[in-house]
């Protein structure tokens, strides 16, 4: 009688063929996966990578290690460049862009070197609606009063990006704003709000919730708010209409309607994880399995609750039909949302 040995080596390389989990777990394992971050150190973009960096690995087949890199530029443009054109499509690079990044391909900034639509997005921790606040003592008591106003009121801002709804609002509702740009950040305004320079600017809404001064002011009744962009209000400020219904109340054409699905799109994408445009639909497959079981891992969540921050996770799927949508409108929307943007 003739006896054939076969190696375990061989039976486990002929198994991997047949079986996609284990062809994945071993080329996960020893290996390891990069977050590349549109953003310096520090921030909701770096917070949100470093927490999934440490969690991400116990679901991942193989447990890879997981690691940050910060990489700059562009509003998040280098960075998903990088993703889009250099990086290898196999799953060992994911990006953490801007939520916004989108914008560049859509008004088509020569530096947008990429297409949203092909890439593999991943998912996304939450969602962040925007907020306008302005300052109690001013006569602006709701949007009408701002619509009916001879003296629009003067909102700051860093940038033209930043504050693109406030821009908008004119379009959308007629509601008229004087827009002051040049404040380094977020903080710098509110101070300038404090002094009176201006007196409202918009910011993401979870934060004007949960962070001084505005715990603070809310204590004094120093601010109001007059409009949150999410297509349903937020309890924490039930009172305040969303932009959906103004423009139900005032009757925005169909063109101003598509033109604010782009604008707020990016509260919907909040801090999206990407992965490069090839990666094999099971390696996609797995790492959106891996980071939906990351979102309802009780350590992590108890990481989150520490910081605070919004927690309304979106599937990666939900961030692909997204992307899709945003990209694909009409010459008169793009026209007149790069006249809003300053292009």
């Amino acid at each position: 009688m003739t006896v054939i040995r076969v190696s375990s080596s061989i039976i486990f390389i002929a198994l991997s063929f047949c079986d996609p989990a284990l062809a994945q777990d071993n080329f996960f394992s020893g290996k390891t996966v990069r977050i590349v971050v549109g953003s310096i150190p520090g921030g909701g973009y770096d917070y949100w990578a470093r927490l999934l960096a440490r969690h991400m690995s116990k679901y991942i087949p193989g447990n890879p290690e997981l690691v940050v890199q910060n990489m700059p530029g562009g509003g998040s443009l280098v960075a998903t460049n990088y993703v889009y054109s250099v990086a290898k499509p196999d799953g060992l690079t994911l990006g953490m862009p801007n939520q916004s990044v989108y914008m560049g391909q859509v008004v088509g900034d020569k530096e947008a070197r990429f297409d949203v639509q092909k890439l593999n997005w991943i998912g996304s921790p939450d969602r962040n609606t925007t907020l306008l606040y302005i300052r109690a003592d001013t006569p602006y008591i709701s949007m009408d009063d701002v619509i009916k106003a001879k003296v629009p009121p003067k909102c700051g801002g860093s940038g033209r990006d930043s504050s693109s709804l406030i821009f908008a609002l004119e379009d959308l509702i007629g509601a008229r704003f004087e827009v002051v740009l040049g404040y380094q950040g977020g903080s710098q305004t509110d101070l300038a709000v404090e002094r009176g320079e201006v007196v409202c600017r918009s910011m993401v809404l979870g934060v004007h919730f949960s962070r001084q001064p505005f715990t603070l002011w809310h204590s004094k009744n120093f601010d109001r708010h007059l409009v949150q962009m999410g297509r349903k209000r937020d309890d924490r400020s039930a009172d305040t209409p969303t932009l959906y219904e103004l423009m139900d109340r005032y009757k925005t054409p169909e063109r101003g309607r598509q033109l604010a699905t782009v604008l707020t799109a990016g509260e919907n994408f909040g801090h999206p994880m990407i992965a490069p445009p090839s990666v094999s639909p099971d390696r996609v497959k797995l790492l959106r399995d891996a980071y939906a079981k990351t979102l309802k891992d009780p350590a992590f969540l108890a990481d989150v609750k520490k910081q605070e921050f919004d927690f309304d996770p979106v599937s990666g799927e939900e961030l692909q039909t997204l992307a899709k949508t945003v990209v694909n409108q009409p010459a008169p929307v793009i026209d007149r949302l790069k006249k809003i943007l300053g292009n």
